[in-house]
């Protein structure tokens, strides 16, 4: 499978001028770039698919997040049931499926549409199983690969990390997963696992997570593994790009800090691309083994180089793009049964419009 993250920003974008205006271009751009799944957030916490002409607004992010690459980047309002609607007609009408997912974001301005917020896995369970069971109603099960109920365990749900520390006394960034964080994590994720499988046991589950090795101890039982494997994840490129200062003092807020950023990346990799790749590698092929042990295929939705970037004079992507291209042979390689380049297969990217880039790794991916 070659996957594109889309999120919620194909509804949060379905504006007159927005990048997902006309559904139809976009889904034959996909096609054509080689692209044949594509990531969803349906919003589960504010999409009542019971009550399409609900109205969901979003408020103008520029005053305060200027340089968002994804969600929405202006006012949006409207009926996003129908919007829905009216993309779920049009997918199935080409060459491409589609896996859903949740990133638990409450940034709506109406509190009040706000379905549920849940706090735990079981939680994000039940309300899923209420969405699925109207979207079995409404569009059927065909061409969904799999549910994600959290993307990216455990930085998404409200709250989630503090009832870590409160009924572990674990903090997250310890060395290594502490056994009650362990025995934490697999049995509030294995019960939202059961729940959902018992309800639908045609359909596959999981939760996604970062490429941090601390997971191999868990004993997580999910349907596939989508795991996102980032340059943060290795000390030496955080130092050198001073990555974790300029994500903590202006992410979507400045572009102050591009040019050094920019500078300090392409740096980085010129200095030790090739060390920084084989440790990704490395890191891969474990969770490779992993996976193979315990029956999940492996796909990542979005990773490899940095998760934030954006379409700026001062930004160059010249590194970026390369390192994408190493992970084509590195997940043929792993034996990876989903990949994607890059997070940024949006049409609101520059780098969309270069379909002979897109084609040229998607085929190669495919022909693997």
């Amino acid at each position: 499978m070659t996957m594109a993250m889309w999120d919620a920003t194909f509804l949060q974008r379905h504006t007159p001028d927005g990048a997902f205006a006309d559904f139809d271009a976009v889904l034959d751009q996909t096609v054509e770039r080689g692209y044949n799944v594509v990531r969803l957030d349906p919003m589960p916490q504010y999409l009542d698919l019971s009550d399409p002409d609900r109205t969901i607004a979003f408020a103008d992010p520029r005053p305060r997040e200027g340089y968002r690459p994804w969600f929405f980047d202006r006012p949006v309002s409207g009926p996003m049931v129908r919007w829905l609607d009216e993309f779920m007609a049009k997918l199935p009408e080409r060459s491409l499926h589609y896996t859903l997912s949740s990133w638990w974001r409450f940034d709506a301005t109406d509190e009040t549409k706000v379905i549920a917020k849940p706090h735990t896995h079981v939680e994000a369970a039940d309300l899923w199983l209420r969405f699925l069971e109207q979207w079995s109603e409404r569009y059927g099960f065909d061409r969904l690969v799999c549910v994600d109920i959290h993307n990216e365990v455990p930085y998404f749900l409200p709250d989630f990390r503090n009832r870590i520390q409160r009924e572990t006394g674990s903090d997250w960034s310890g060395p290594s997963f502490s056994p009650a964080l362990i025995d934490f994590l697999a049995s509030d994720i294995n019960e939202a696992m059961d729940r959902l499988r018992r309800a639908f046991p045609q359909l596959q589950f999981t939760c996604s997570i970062h490429g941090d090795t601390r997971w191999l101890d868990v004993p997580v039982e999910l349907d596939c593994l989508d795991v996102h494997f980032y340059a943060d994840a290795d000390p030496r490129w955080v130092a050198r790009t001073r990555f974790d200062h300029f994500m903590g003092h202006g992410m979507f807020q400045r572009d102050d800090w591009f040019a050094e950023f920019s500078r300090r990346c392409g740096d980085a990799h010129r200095a030790i691309g090739p060390m920084l790749r084989a440790r990704q590698r490395a890191k891969l092929f474990a969770f490779a083994g992993w996976a193979r042990q315990r029956g999940m295929p492996l796909t990542t939705t979005e990773s490899w180089s940095t998760w934030y970037y954006f379409d700026h004079a001062d930004l160059d992507w010249s590194w970026l793009l390369e390192w994408a291209e190493w992970s084509v042979q590195d997940a043929i390689d792993a034996g990876m049964w989903g990949w994607t380049p890059h997070n940024y297969l949006q049409p609101q990217f520059e780098q969309w419009q270069d379909v002979d880039w897109h084609q040229r790794l998607t085929r190669t991916f495919l022909r693997s």
